[in-house]
C-alpha cells in the first residue's frame, strides 16, 4: 500500500518564460520531504514499486529545493527500483532527466527523454513529450520544442484540463521563442 506523503497534492505555478516550477515558499516542500524520507526509512527494501515512487518524490522535491546532487542520487535510485514496470520506468526516467536538464546536462537529459518516449505507456506519452520539449526549449531549440509540445497537446486533448493547460502554456512559450529567434536573425 502506498504511503500518503502529501506530494500528490503539491501544486506549483509554472513561470511562463522559463517553464520551470515556481517555489514561492520552500517550507511546504521541506515538510513533504521529511514525510517522504520517513516513509523511505519505514518501507521494506523488497517493495520496489513503493521505493521507486518515494525516491521519485524525493528527486522532485530536492530538485525544486536546489539540491541537484541529492536529486540526481534519488532519481537514479528511483529508476533502479522501478524494475521493468513501464509506468514506473517512464516516470523515474523523466524525473532523472529533469535533474540532468536543470544541471545543464542537456545531452544526457535528452537521451533519457528519448528512451522514456520509446517505452512510455499511452497515458504517459504526453507527460514525456511535455518534459522533452521543456529541455529543448531551455536549449533555445524552438522548432524541436514546438514539435514536442504539439504532440503533448494532441495527446492530452482528452485528458485533465490542468495538464492540457500546462502543455498549451509551454507551446505558446515555444512559439514566442521561435518568433523572437526568427526576428533576431534578420
Amino acid at each position: 500500500m502506498a504511503t500518503h506523503t502529501g506530494f500528490e497534492e503539491l501544486r506549483l505555478d509554472t513561470d511562463p518564460v522559463t517553464l520551470r516550477e515556481i517555489v514561492d515558499d520552500p517550507l511546504p516542500l521541506r515538510e513533504i520531504l521529511d514525510v517522504v524520507q520517513q516513509a523511505l526509512a519505514d518501507s521494506a527494501d523488497e517493495d520496489r514499486a513503493e521505493r521507486s515512487r518515494l525516491y521519485g518524490q524525493r528527486c522532485v522535491l530536492l530538485r525544486l529545493l536546489g539540491d541537484l546532487d541529492g536529486a540526481l542520487t534519488a532519481g537514479r535510485l528511483s529508476l533502479r527500483y522501478s524494475g521493468d514496470d513501464p509506468e514506473l520506468v517512464t516516470v523515474a526516467g523523466i524525473r532523472l532527466a529533469h535533474v540532468h536538464q536543470w544541471r545543464g546536462e542537456y545531452q544526457t537529459a535528452d537521451g533519457i527523454y528519448a528512451q522514456a518516449l520509446e517505452g512510455a505507456p499511452d497515458g504517459y506519452r504526453s507527460f514525456t513529450c511535455l518534459h522533452a520539449g521543456k529541455s529543448r526549449y531551455e536549449q533555445g531549440e524552438a522548432d524541436a520544442a514546438i514539435r514536442h509540445f504539439e504532440n503533448a497537446v494532441r495527446l492530452r486533448s482528452t485528458g485533465p484540463v490542468d495538464l492540457l493547460a500546462a502543455a498549451d502554456q509551454a507551446l505558446a512559450a515555444a512559439r514566442r521563442l521561435k518568433a523572437y529567434t526568427d526576428l533576431s536573425e534578420l
